[in-house]
């Protein structure tokens, strides 16, 4: 019984990839969790999830700087999966980029993606391939955001369905103070996956600000788009932190009191995530309502 729950568990994690938001303490827990259930000999684990589970393993690595655990991981499924699926390509490139050599991954993932692959290889591959490539590029600061931008517009022509290049480019433009490209970037992401709630409060975030930006005459009907989507958002997850910190910022900027009925319900909600939800949210609530 304690195995199928830990077991459930770490496969909703990696499922979910949750644990690429977790952080320093977190991260040490999960590898120690991770190393001490894939040692147990779990018989109820299938070799598709072993692999799953190793893979995640191998990212924990990663980000706490075990270089060298990382690669006895890496190791380990080349030798039973080989280097052609796209999910070994990454890490080999990952394990390139994190040893200093960004030319180096750069180059392996630019020579895959030659000649015929785009057509030879399914989606996946290749979409997952090219996205790594932009990444390093982006880390490197071997492309512009500009640069980026033509990257992504250019792959995200070929692909229009990856949500992930979407919002990718969504923060980009936000990040240049191109709200409306911006805008239009996430509402793609909400025609692919219509009950992400992340995505309604980052489009509501990017219509605030938008309208922060705007002449009077648009301004309100922004703040008002800008509303609808935090709500949204919070009706898709009850507790979620920015969706009720947007709820309140927006409806104080449209003039509502302290005796609003929005302005009531998200300050008594941001007081309930500060006592049940985890603890970086509970920090940061407490700052929100202590700064309203």
């Amino acid at each position: 019984m304690l195995k199928d729950l830990v077991r459930e568990k770490l496969l909703v994690i990696m499922n979910t990839k949750a644990y690429t938001q977790f952080n320093p303490e977190q991260l040490l827990k999960l590898e120690n969790e991770l190393k001490i259930y894939m040692k147990s000999g779990d018989s109820a684990l299938t070799e598709v999830n072993y692999f799953f589970l190793m893979e995640m393993l191998f990212y924990v690595l990663v980000y706490r700087n075990q270089d060298v655990d990382a690669q006895v991981i890496y190791n380990t499924l080349r030798d039973r999966l080989g280097e052609t699926s796209y999910k070994m390509v990454i890490m080999k490139a990952t394990l390139l980029q994190i040893n200093g050599d960004d030319k180096g991954a750069i180059e392996y993932l630019e020579n895959l993606l030659k000649d015929d692959l785009e057509y030879e290889t399914d989606f996946v591959t290749y979409v997952s391939i090219a996205k790594k490539l932009i990444a390093i590029k982006a880390s490197c600061r071997e492309l512009s955001q500009e640069g980026i931008l033509k990257e992504l517009v250019a792959l995200t022509d070929k692909f229009p369905l990856d949500a992930e290049l979407w919002w990718y480019s969504s923060e980009i433009y936000f990040e240049m103070g191109q709200f409306e490209k911006a805008r239009y970037c996430l509402e793609q992401v909400l025609c692919i996956t219509p009950f992400n709630y992340d995505c309604f409060g980052k489009l509501s975030e990017t219509l605030y600000y938008e309208a922060l930006h705007s002449k009077k005459q648009v301004k309100d009907d922004l703040l008002n788009k800008a509303l609808k989507n935090a709500l949204r958002s919070v009706e898709l997850s009850e507790l979620y932190l920015k969706g009720w910190a947007l709820v309140y910022v927006i409806s104080n900027r449209m003039g509502r009191g302290k005796q609003n009925d929005l302005i009531k319900l998200s300050t008594s909600k941001l007081k309930e995530v500060s006592t049940k939800s985890n603890n970086k949210d509970k920090i940061t609530a407490e700052l929100v309502l202590n700064s309203i």
